[in-house]
């Protein structure tokens, strides 16, 4: 086994400096032309200073954004957040794949990649509170699409939304607060979708598809990473 990894840098990052750019380059002629003595309806100086402003704080929002979101090793695979990070080992991995929801009589992807776990244990003990939260909430509109979709005649769907006391492990470890709370929403997307944890596909570096095939290679070739 080897001390090579390989990184993924987040496509969520991509031109942050141009929308940076863009949104001064906004700004700099809007000021202008009011010092030109450009007459423009009050409506049209409010549109370009949202404009020059959103352009600047969406080019922010890329730049804090980690510069690598995956680090995969021969030992594990390790998910980088800007709110802590989460890593499991390659024994502890069942499957990854893309996650799919039925529509009818076909199968949609969903804009993730996910991963079953045989234990989610090594998780819950090491994952931050900061990132369990943001990604319970981020997650609930995935939540809500495997509901819709997986369980259409559900009547009600007010449990799932539920703030657990407590979530108790296979093992018998009893976990409370925010653990808990990812671990339900983690056990809750498995049962819908088949998939402990899910990484979107803004933070990979390619598509979806070509993703899954190359971890793959990564896979059965992760004690000689250098091949990749």
């Amino acid at each position: 086994m080897t001390n090579h990894q390989l990184s993924v840098q987040p496509s969520a990052r991509r031109d942050a400096l141009t929308f940076c750019v863009f949104g001064v380059v906004v700004f700099a002629l809007n000021v202008f032309l009011y010092l030109a003595g450009f007459e423009l309806p009050q409506a049209a100086w409010g549109l370009m200073y949202i404009a020059s402003a959103a352009l600047f704080l969406l080019g922010i929002a890329k730049l804090v954004e980690p510069p690598v979101s995956l680090l995969i090793s021969p030992r594990e695979i390790r998910y980088e957040h800007r709110r802590g990070n989460w890593h499991f080992e390659w024994d502890n991995l069942i499957r990854f794949d893309i996650p799919r929801t039925h529509r009818g009589t076909e199968l949609e992807e969903l804009p993730y990649i996910g991963f079953r776990l045989k234990d989610i244990e090594p998780i819950l003990d090491t994952i931050s509170p900061r990132l369990a939260v943001h990604l319970v909430s981020e997650q609930r509109h995935l939540l809500a699409a495997a509901l819709r979709r997986e369980l259409p005649d559900a009547d009600d769907y007010t449990p799932y939304y539920d703030i657990p006391s407590s979530y108790k492990t296979a093992s018998g470890k009893v976990y409370r607060g925010v653990q808990a709370l990812f671990a339900v929403r983690s056990e809750q997307l498995r049962d819908l979708l088949g998939y402990d944890l899910y990484v979107p596909a803004s933070a990979l570096d390619r598509p979806l598809a070509e993703f899954c095939q190359w971890l793959r290679e990564a896979q059965s070739h992760r004690h000689n990473v250098d091949q990749l």
